[in-house]
């Protein structure tokens, strides 16, 4: 029986990282009426997560000739869709981790540093031991940055100390905390909070997840009765695509789970076990759009807590950023369909840290990097940007044990090949 457990556990690691990081050989490789160009093109990419790698896998392939870097520090890549089930209590931590070695084309050259800066105009980038870099074409695949350190009284050192009771799912380390938290207070119940923030984020059903394996958990164990649950969102509805908002509201009611939106967490008092929220309530006066606050103080157990992100530093500093409106000064602004920059032509962004309404999940890459990969050569060669990213976006949004509701979505709502809510079958 344990040789079965680990074999599945293998199976599902491979299953889980073959769509898009394991992707470089067949799933990669051109078919017979693609032809592959002999430009020889300096090509950049800044990140060697599953954008940049996906990405660095297909270029190779289709520019033989091209020279192609990467520039990352980082050795590990963590599948981090995997995270929600380390704190299932079904991964561990070396089931989501990869050597990026090991997937990284060998024609690739990867340079194991962070890019600290970059000149626009001169084409150059600089590394953290200052050496200088030139490209021909930059591909930003940076990812997110997180800022625990915005709520006060949090960090990541805090939300990553295993003696604490707070814990995200978004970095390792607070994953396998979090599998401790769960597994208590389904057994002992307890008051468990969730909280989010009104600011892009990648995954947004990650917390509702955890929930909902709370939930299930606790009814297993006996421990339903003793539990309070609740989930408080920045934002005004449970997802930015508006059918599924409302699926995951029903399941809300239906499991009474209780939850509530326009709640933004600020402030968390860990001397008394209290998480502080603003509570948004828009209003129009005067023909302007304004939004009263009233602070409310909410008592916890076991705090789960999604931090607000950011793009890299040196992206808004070089002049990349997004410039107006709501996310102003941050995520890389790019076209939404062509994923090019809509100042600089030779730019372009892959992934999390790319500046447009849908596609922060990891199964978005698999259908953004074909996408660079074409309108990149098609520039090179001086042809139209003809690729097209549709917003694919998807979240196999786990609702208990063994069960899941596969949420799909693109710029126009649901994806038009899909039922209204999903699919919903057993995982695994």
């Amino acid at each position: 029986m344990e040789h079965q457990t680990l074999s599945r556990r293998k199976l599902l690691k491979l299953m889980g990282a073959s769509g898009v990081v394991l992707a470089s050989s067949s799933l990669m490789s051109p078919t017979p009426a693609e032809a592959k160009s002999s430009l020889a093109p300096n090509i950049a990419i800044i990140g060697a997560g599953l954008g940049g790698i996906s990405l660095s896998a297909q270029l190779i392939s289709d520019l033989p000739n091209a020279k192609i870097t990467l520039f990352d520090a980082d050795p590990v890549l963590y599948y981090q869709p995997g995270f929600t089930l380390i704190a299932a209590g079904i991964y561990d931590k070396d089931d989501v981790s990869y050597d990026k070695k090991d997937l990284i084309n060998k024609k690739v050259q990867w340079v194991q540093e962070n890019v600290a800066k970059l000149d626009v105009e001169s084409k150059s980038l600089q590394t953290t031991s200052g050496a200088t870099h030139t490209y021909d074409y930059l591909i930003i695949a940076t990812g997110t940055t997180y800022e625990f350190e915005l709520y006060k009284g949090l960090s990541e050192e805090i939300v990553n100390d295993p003696s604490t009771n707070i814990a995200s799912i978004y970095t390792a380390d607070s994953a396998v905390k979090a599998r401790d938290m769960l597994k208590k207070l389904a057994k002992n119940g307890g008051r468990a909070i969730f909280a989010e923030p009104n600011t892009p984020i990648k995954c947004g059903g990650a917390n509702k997840k955890l929930n909902f394996l709370l939930e299930d958990l606790a009814q297993s164990e006996g421990g339903r009765d003793k539990l309070e649950m609740h989930l408080y969102t920045g934002g005004n509805s449970m997802l930015s695509s508006p059918i599924h908002a409302k699926m995951i509201e029903q399941l809300y009611i239906e499991r009474d789970m209780p939850y509530s939106t326009r709640h933004l967490l600020v402030e968390v008092d860990k001397e008394r076990n209290v998480t502080i929220f603003e509570k948004l309530m828009p209003y129009r006066e005067n023909g302007q759009d304004k939004v009263a606050k009233e602070r409310v103080e909410v008592p916890y157990d076991y705090l789960f807590v999604i931090p607000k992100m950011k793009t890299s530093d040196f992206i808004a500093q070089a002049g990349l950023s997004i410039s107006k409106g709501h996310t102003a000064g941050n995520w890389v602004d790019v076209d939404k369909y062509t994923l090019q920059h809509k100042k600089y032509p030779y730019i372009f962004a892959i992934g999390d840290c790319a500046g447009i309404p849908k596609g922060k999940t990891g199964a978005s890459i698999r259908k953004q990097y074909p996408v660079v990969a074409k309108n990149l050569i098609a520039h090179l060669q001086g042809q139209n940007l003809e690729a097209k990213f549709n917003g694919y976006t998807a979240c196999p949004l786990l609702t208990g044990y063994g069960k899941a509701v596969m949420v799909e979505f693109n710029y126009e709502g649901a994806d038009p090949m899909l039922p209204c809510f999903g699919r919903q079958g057993r995982a695994g």
